[in-house]
């Protein structure tokens, strides 16, 4: 009776990094004329299969040597866990009726999955400043989403640094979710001689998808450098002072808000032409 046979290799399972795997394929019989088996995969969307048929000859030294089968593992981008498909093997076709229409069995194949939720977040750009300005990071996905991704992002300190936008939406089943997103941290001003100051941007997902709602994403420190020193500014005297008692003014202030209150003392260096008040 006329027979084919499948021997299945040691490595068994493709995965979407494109590896692959083999079986072999054979007769039994030498056919009278010869003998064409048809391959396919039950899902191109995990595997292919090559060559899409094999032919074994009659009459000569083919019929009997193994012919390999090469499976190729395709790669997405969904967290679809390991799948298994089917290469569908065709009754065999040949004008030998012990082999034309002879059942040949598939062979399943599984696709080992290599996503995984994941955020992945650029390095900032530099540093923010009081005289305002900015710094940028990215944000994207690391594989599709089952439903939209929204990141929540927010200053832990707006006194030194603002964020914008306040929330990034990943789209599923679109080209957005692996798209770098733009985040701008705006350095913020104040008046005290605080030394340059970290402060950071938090982030958090949350989704209809289990797999990235509530996932951890790493936050993003930024220092906001300062542009206050300690310095008192005298402004110009408004003219001269005459022996007739007219008087003439100026104006103090100091250049940064001090963490004490400042003192500053006031004395003529000739109080014999002019005195000083207060």
């Amino acid at each position: 009776m006329s027979q084919w046979h499948c021997h299945r290799a040691t490595r068994g399972d493709t995965d979407e990094g494109g590896a692959t795997a083999t079986f072999n394929v054979r007769l039994t019989t030498d056919p009278s004329h010869a003998v064409t088996i048809a391959l396919s995969s039950s899902d191109t969307g995990e595997g292919t299969v090559s060559p899409a048929a094999l032919t074994f000859g009659s009459g000569d030294s083919t019929w009997n040597v193994d012919q390999a089968v090469t499976v190729t593992g395709v790669d997405d981008n969904s967290i679809d866990g390991d799948v298994a498909y089917t290469i569908v093997t065709g009754a065999a076709s040949s004008s030998d009726g012990n082999y034309n229409g002879l059942a040949v069995a598939d062979v399943t194949a599984t696709n080992d999955d290599d996503d995984s939720a994941g955020v992945t977040v650029g390095a900032i750009s530099g540093d923010t400043n009081e005289g305002g300005a900015t710094a940028t990071f990215n944000v994207r996905l690391t594989s599709d989403p089952t439903a939209d991704v929204t990141m929540a992002l927010s200053s832990s300190d707006t006194g030194e640094g603002t964020v914008s936008p306040a929330a990034l939406t990943f789209g599923s089943g679109d080209s957005t979710w692996n798209v770098d997103q733009a985040v701008t941290v705006t350095g913020v001003d104040d008046n005290s001689i605080d030394g340059d100051v970290a402060c950071t941007i938090v982030t958090a997902a949350s989704s209809s998808d289990g797999n990235y709602n509530g996932l951890a994403v790493p936050d993003v420190t930024v220092t906001n450098d300062d542009d206050d020193t300690a310095g008192i500014t005298v402004g110009a005297i408004s003219g001269d002072t005459d022996e007739g008692g007219a008087t003439a003014t100026f104006n103090l202030r100091l250049n940064a808000d001090p963490s004490h209150v400042v003192t500053i003392a006031l004395s003529s260096s000739d109080a014999g032409e002019g005195t000083v008040s207060p």
